[in-house]
C-alpha cells in the first residue's frame, strides 16, 4: 500500500482505509492499492488493483460503508476499482 503524503496524515482516516482494504482484500487476495488524500474533503481515494473488469464487484462490497461514513461522518473515501498493475 503506498500513501501520497499531499496532506497531513489523519489516524481515523487512515484506519477506516484499512477497513475497506482489509474487505477488499478479503474478496480479492491479490488486490494491491494506493491511496492519496481527498482533494477537498477530510477522507482519502483509493485506487484498488484488482484482477476482475467488473467494477461492481469491488464497489458493492464497500460503498454501504462509504455512503454511511460520508452521510455520519462526513468523511468522504472514494475506492476506484482499477485493473491489476
Amino acid at each position: 500500500m503506498k500513501a501520497s503524503p499531499q496532506h497531513p496524515p489523519d489516524p481515523y482516516v487512515e484506519q477506516l482505509v484499512k477497513q475497506i482494504c482489509a474487505t477488499i482484500s478479503a474478496r480479492f487476495p491479490e488486490a494491491t492499492f494506493e491511496i492519496g488524500a481527498h482533494p477537498t474533503q477530510r477522507g482519502a481515494i483509493i485506487d484498488a488493483h484488482v484482477p476482475t473488469d467488473d467494477d461492481f464487484a469491488v464497489l458493492d462490497l464497500v460503498n454501504p460503508t462509504l455512503d454511511d461514513w460520508l452521510l455520519t461522518e462526513d468523511i468522504a473515501i472514494y475506492v476506484r476499482a482499477l485493473g491489476p498493475v
